[in-house]
């Protein structure tokens, strides 16, 4: 092989080959000269809110693209360090090998506070070095300084917000990167058939002599990983994200009237493939043919998209606002005097509270990573108003159990269910749980899954704590005491 120029891409939240757009200029501009690295940082694993189950998944989702990129002539180091450390390292070996320094590197853009630090110290670095950068958007298909108010500055409120994304949707521009993300989706479609070819033309075995070490890490820690790991692990990578765009597609139409109904499969379940990016909304939108629609709309078509564009929302406050991250977005509401009882707490985050739709939703969730979304409303809005808990002690127990726990929508929706986020639910709306429970699971069935000692309890007795009374645990709040409280709570 003659030694040519050559790139290296940075992998972090863009754990996919197809439409990945950074990978994709590279590769051009390379004629598929591009090897891959993932650098395990130790501050990101480290963080209070890692969770167990979802690295298992992240991981997976890594080992997934590894033997993708191996299969179409590429490769994926993985090094042990954060950046900061790998890449002064790695382009001091390389530099003394026979292809030497790559000319450029590229990476997919993040909206994080930590990783926008981050990748700024990158752009330093690279300068310093006098290597090219490829910076590009990924998991977002508008970004924040795209979608701004005339006077400057970002929407606060979903719909403003909402409209005009839509009106930039519709634009040529935009439409051109569904366009591009349509030919992803023909490349995995291939590559599921097993259809792949060698359209890369560079491995790391080509550039260094790799440790045995370096090529058994991601073994090593999906191995040590999985000690901790207490609940089934599903399917990770591309192919599996292919598969649930497939699957949902024939519910898609029915998503307005079965979205809520937390005992049958009505969401996509997209959401653990958006986390790691195995999959993204400008993905799904294409795989689609979604269009934009309008206000009055309800078909499921519709109501789904604004279900994504709810998810664009959240990535651009946080990105506007990167306090939220430890905050409410309200400054009225930062001083909140919680109540904050950790042996309430304990009963919420074990499913028993002696509210059945609650304790459901918690048992599903440390049964499953998973949580229904109507249902994590449910919860959220219990433990915040009824037992008066400072949100951010939920919001980090769902993202150390849930496996698609993702900063900016976990953030946002536990400060809309708390009232204190941006377009909050207002505050003396609610959630009466024995309601909530009758509305959308009227037969039982999914408290009757979860709560085991329910099974054979009469419906009517599950949305009637008074005849509820003997047959299951006694609740621990009153809700109609505990409302009066809340309200009182908010008054600042």
């Amino acid at each position: 092989m003659s030694k040519k120029d050559y790139a290296i891409h940075w992998f972090r939240r863009d754990l996919r080959v197809a439409g990945n757009p950074a990978l994709s200029e590279v590769w051009k501009s390379y004629d598929g000269r591009v090897v891959g690295v993932f650098c395990f940082d130790h501050k990101f694993l480290d963080r209070s809110d890692f969770g167990v189950h979802r690295f298992q998944f992240f991981l997976q989702s890594l080992k997934s693209l590894r033997d993708e990129l191996r299969s179409i002539g590429s490769d994926l180091l993985f090094l042990d360090v954060g950046p900061s450390q790998t890449f002064p390292d790695l382009l001091q070996r390389l530099s003394s090998s026979d292809w030497g320094r790559p000319e450029c590197i590229s990476w997919n853009r993040d909206y994080e506070p930590f990783a926008r630090t981050r990748d700024e110290h990158m752009k330093s670095f690279l300068d310093d070095q006098g290597i090219k950068y490829c910076e590009q958007r990924d998991h977002v298909l508008i970004e924040p300084h795209e979608l701004e108010k005339k006077e400057g500055g970002g929407y606060q409120v979903y719909s403003p917000f909402s409209r005009q994304w839509i009106d930039l949707f519709s634009k040529p521009e935009i439409q051109e990167r569904i366009k591009k993300k349509k030919k992803g989706i023909d490349y995995l479609t291939k590559l599921a058939e097993g259809k792949n070819e060698k359209i890369f033309s560079l491995q790391w075995k080509d550039l260094l002599d790799i440790s045995s070490d370096q090529e058994k890490l991601l073994q090593s820690y999906i191995d040590q990983n999985q000690k901790r790991v207490s609940i089934k692990i599903p399917e990770a990578g591309s192919k599996a994200a292919l598969y649930a765009l497939q699957s949902f597609e024939p519910k898609l139409h029915q998503y307005q009237e079965k979205r809520d109904i937390p005992s049958i499969e009505g969401t996509s379940g997209f959401s653990n493939f958006l986390k790691n990016g195995s999959l993204t909304i400008s993905m799904i939108i294409a795989f689609y043919d979604l269009k934009a629609f309008e206000k009055k709309d309800r078909s499921g078509e519709a109501v789904f998209f604004r279900e994504l564009i709810w998810r664009e929302f959240y990535y651009h406050i946080l990105y506007r606002h990167p306090n939220v991250e430890g905050e409410a977005f309200l400054p009225k509401y930062r001083d909140l005097k919680w109540e904050n009882d950790p042996k309430k707490f304990q009963a919420w985050k074990e499913g028993k509270t002696g509210f059945p739709i609650v304790d459901a939703g918690m048992r599903q969730l440390a049964k499953t990573g998973w949580m229904h979304n109507r249902v994590r409303m449910i919860v959220a809005s219990f433990l915040t108003k009824d037992l008066l808990i400072d949100w951010r002690w939920g919001e980090q127990y769902f993202m150390e159990q849930l496996l698609d726990g993702d900063l900016a929508p976990n953030n946002g929706g536990w400060q809309w269910a708390a009232s204190t986020g941006c377009d909050p639910q207002p505050y003396f709306r609610i959630f009466n749980p024995w309601s909530q429970a009758k509305k959308f699971d009227p037969e039982g069935r999914y408290v009757k899954t979860y709560v085991e000692e329910l099974a054979k309890v009469s419906n009517e007795c599950l949305f009637d704590p008074e005849k509820l009374k003997g047959k299951y645990i006694a609740p621990i709040v009153d809700h109609a005491i505990q409302r009066k409280k809340a309200l009182e709570l908010y008054k600042v």
